[in-house]
């Protein structure tokens, strides 16, 4: 059953892609309405229990309007795949818009990113919270703070730079839905195999943790219960392992 909605929603893109008429487009946007609500759902699930998934929708509904005109068949790629990317990347959107992280925690952020990124370098491993702040020369308290409001920032701080320095891709950036073409997309499979050796680089428990959450969907605190330690613990490793990931795809951008 879902192969034939994926075949009748890939049809109604070829097809609305030879006629260019209204009937065809209104159509394809009404076969592909189910595609924008279980990327809202995903996204959501990252949210503060604030958000709503009417948040989601309408910027989501708005990009895939943007995909169905642009869609190009002869590109070689599925609608779908195509679709999803721009209409995630107009939900990111959306959510950099509601962002209201002070400019001086965006700073001290960026510092301490560059700090972890410089002593996992020269260390070999990802850095302590503790040693991270005295290499970019904030204190305990400091940290506390900054820490504590990127928790309350819009998930995955869809503005903090990916690469050291604050010209770094954001992760927002990575799939900003205006980027998504063939080319970008081949790109984005370059990125992937990167994060994939990264993520090779971390510890067992790293590793983990990082797999229960993101694929697996499992919070902090059913994490913690199966590893016997607490939920704080758990967001600490889970910072941890993050910021080791974002200097292992840093050094990958520089050997690029």
């Amino acid at each position: 059953m879902k192969a034939a909605l994926e075949d009748t929603i890939e049809d109604l893109a070829r097809t609305f892609a030879a006629s260019r008429a209204r009937e065809d487009r209104e159509r394809l946007c009404e076969a592909a309405l189910p595609m924008v609500r279980r990327l809202a759902t995903a996204v959501l699930r990252r949210l503060p229990a604030h958000f709503a998934p009417d948040d989601l929708v309408g910027d989501g509904c708005l990009g895939l309007l943007r995909a169905v005109d642009r869609f190009d068949p002869s590109h070689g790629i599925a609608f779908e795949i195509w679709a999803a990317r721009i209409v995630r990347g107009a939900m990111l959107n959306g959510l950099r818009r509601m962002d209201v992280i002070p400019e001086r925690v965006r700073r001290d952020a960026r510092n301490l990113d560059q700090a972890r990124w410089q002593l996992a370098q020269h260390g070999g491993q990802s850095p302590s919270d503790s040693a991270a702040a005295a290499g970019a020369g904030l204190s305990e308290r400091k940290l506390n703070a900054v820490l504590l409001a990127l928790r309350r920032a819009v998930p995955l701080s869809l503005d903090a730079p990916v690469g050291i320095t604050e010209q770094g891709a954001s992760l927002g950036e990575r799939i900003e839905a205006e980027t998504a073409d063939p080319a970008a997309i081949v790109a984005q499979q370059s990125v992937n195999a990167a994060l994939v050796r990264a993520v090779r680089t971390l510890s067992a428990r790293e590793r983990l943790i990082i797999a229960s959450f993101y694929a697996g969907d499992t919070t902090f605190r059913a994490i913690g219960g199966r590893l016997g330690i607490s939920k704080q613990r758990v967001s600490q490793i889970h910072g941890r392992a993050i910021a080791s990931l974002r200097a292992m795809l840093a050094l990958a951008a520089v050997d690029a």
